[in-house]
This record gives C-alpha cells, sequence and structure tokens, in this order.
C-alpha cells in the first residue's frame, strides 16, 4: 500500500513538472527566448539558432535544429518536446533587478573617509 501511494505521488509530481514546461517556437522565438527555455542552449547556440533560421527562412521540421552548429542528438533529445514551429514562447521574461552587492566594513569605512575629506 505504501509503495502504490509513493508511485502514485511520484508519478503526479512528474505530470506537473512537465505540464509547466513552456513550448518554444522555434520559428519565431528570439536568442534569449531559446536560452532561457531550452536545456543545453546558452547565448551562443542560440545565436546560432538564429543565425540559422535567418539564412534558411524557417525550419520545416523540428529535427532540422541538429543541422545548426553545437546542436547534436544529445541536445536535441533533451529539447525537442519542448520545441513547435507554429507556438510557443518567443521572448524570455523580463529580468529582474540585479542584486545590490553588499559592501564589506573596510569598504563602508573607506568611503566614509573618502566622503569626509571632501
Amino acid at each position: 500500500m505504501k509503495i502504490q501511494s509513493l508511485l502514485l505521488a511520484v508519478s503526479l509530481s512528474l505530470v506537473s513538472f512537465s505540464a509547466s514546461a513552456e513550448t518554444v517556437n522555434l520559428n519565431k522565438a528570439n536568442a534569449a527566448a531559446l536560452s532561457h527555455y531550452l536545456y543545453g542552449v546558452g547565448d551562443k547556440r542560440a545565436k546560432e539558432i538564429v543565425k540559422y533560421r535567418k539564412s534558411h527562412k524557417k525550419f520545416k521540421k523540428i529535427a532540422e535544429i541538429k543541422e545548426v552548429n553545437g546542436i547534436g542528438d544529445t541536445i536535441f533529445d533533451k529539447i525537442k518536446s519542448s520545441l513547435s514551429l507554429t507556438k510557443g514562447v518567443t521572448s524570455a521574461p523580463a529580468k529582474t533587478a540585479k542584486k545590490v552587492k553588499k559592501v564589506s566594513s573596510k569598504k563602508k569605512t573607506m568611503l566614509k573617509k573618502v566622503k569626509k575629506a571632501k
């Protein structure tokens, strides 16, 4: 009974996790969206995808992404379920404000001395 409950809980969590993943529009997404939403695709690969798309008009098949420099079978297998040719996100969410760096007490003391000297 406990094993069945555990298996049910695990399977439900996997379903909810996969449902929250974003689909990315391969033919319209900008480089920021590609690098943000696709596992294993960083800024450089994302720019290569956009460059390839511009020179070849549109992707006709999702598997065509493997023609892009840096996208092989391994990465393709991880991202193919997140790709669409006609629907999905086209831009990344807005970046949040950068965190303010914490200033050490030594630097604070130095800043106070500089301000007093003026």
